[in-house]
């Protein structure tokens, strides 16, 4: 009896090395956060240019000191919530306060806490998007990806849902910014990214800031199948050619960067292959010139090409929204599916 005992014990507790315990169903001051809430919004109806960070812990431990220099922010992170958590207290953390921009950061507890079924952490995804849509129809929407942990299991759960995810922003027009190609380390969260396998180190957060201020100083809205595309204008002021971070847009596309030599960079997608040289108003397209409106530029070590020349020869299809702030890059075997958007 003893030895059946013993191993009903090891058992469970090899378990919950695999799986651990699940979170509380709340966070215990959660109302205390939502009152504060509620008493700031009182204030913030006459600021411009509120942007909101929506989340949970991973939100609410982000630290903002650098963003905030530049940018009107302000942390909306509840720790433990899931997305029907936020959901819960959307009028209080979003909608009173009428922001510019929101962006979101949820999903980790519905897989660590509750272990919801992706199909399911999308549903509820779309409900949260749809009232925002519905209740704040001028505010730009940013789908922050689930983060990947170092746990395979929580893993196997969070891919399925971030790929929900692109296809639910492809659907509703809204962005979707994948922060976890830059945090990983081989198929799962870097070490040096984390702090306990789930929630963030500095240099974690720091990633995250720099991808949130790229997106931020992005004039135009630039999405590919859902996915934002980092974008910038030119300098010549007549002439205010939307251009778009070329790594941004290798990523989101399936292409390569490389920088050659003798100081050009290059672009590798299938069997195409461009590449600008810096100061040139040409692009080589398979070694055919292609005249551009500008030349690519450098901005804070990041290269920027002109969108428009660059989706023609690969033959993809530009939609835009009536006031131009917003661009759906759509491959060829798809069919755009913008509406009339902000």
């Amino acid at each position: 009896m003893k030895k059946i005992l013993s191993l009903i014990l090891l058992l469970i507790f090899l378990q919950t090395l695999s799986f651990p315990i699940t979170a509380q169903a709340k966070y215990q001051d959660w109302d205390r956060y939502v009152a504060r809430y509620q008493e700031e919004n009182k204030y913030l109806q006459y600021e411009g240019g509120l942007i909101v960070l929506l989340g949970d812990s991973l939100t609410e431990f982000f630290p903002l000191d650098e963003l905030r220099k530049r940018y009107n922010i302000i942390n909306r992170g509840i720790r433990m919530d899931a997305v029907a958590d936020a959901n819960s207290r959307l009028k209080a953390s979003v909608l009173d306060a009428k922001p510019q921009t929101v962006l979101i950061m949820l999903g980790t507890n519905d897989v660590c806490a509750y272990w919801l079924e992706p199909e399911e952490v999308v549903k509820r995804y779309r409900s949260l998007l749809e009232r925002i849509q519905t209740e704040l129809p001028e505010t730009k929407i940013v789908v922050q990806s689930v983060l990947l942990t170092r746990d395979a299991n929580y893993n196997n759960y969070i891919r399925p849902i971030n790929a929900g995810l692109v296809n639910l922003c492809r659907e509703m027009n809204v962005a979707f910014l994948d922060h976890n190609p830059g945090l990983m380390e081989g198929d799962r969260l870097g070490a040096k990214f984390t702090t306990d396998g789930i929630h963030l180190s500095q240099a974690g957060y720091n990633l995250l800031a720099d991808n949130i201020r790229k997106y931020l100083s992005s004039p135009v809205q630039v999405v590919h199948q859902g996915k934002l595309v980092f974008s910038s204008t030119s300098k010549v002021k007549e002439d205010q050619e939307v251009l778009v971070n070329l790594r941004s847009f290798a990523l989101d596309t399936g292409g390569t960067v490389l920088w050659t030599e003798d100081g050009k960079v290059r672009f590798i997608k299938g069997n195409q292959e461009f590449e600008w040289a810096i100061g040139s108003k040409e692009m080589l397209d398979n070694g055919k010139k292609v005249l551009l409106p500008t030349p690519l530029e450098i901005l804070d070590n990041n290269v920027y090409v002109p969108l428009a020349p660059l989706a023609e020869c690969l033959s993809y299809t530009l939609s835009c929204s009536e006031d131009k702030k917003f661009i759906a890059i759509q491959p060829p075997e798809s069919k755009s599916t913008i509406a009339t958007k902000k």
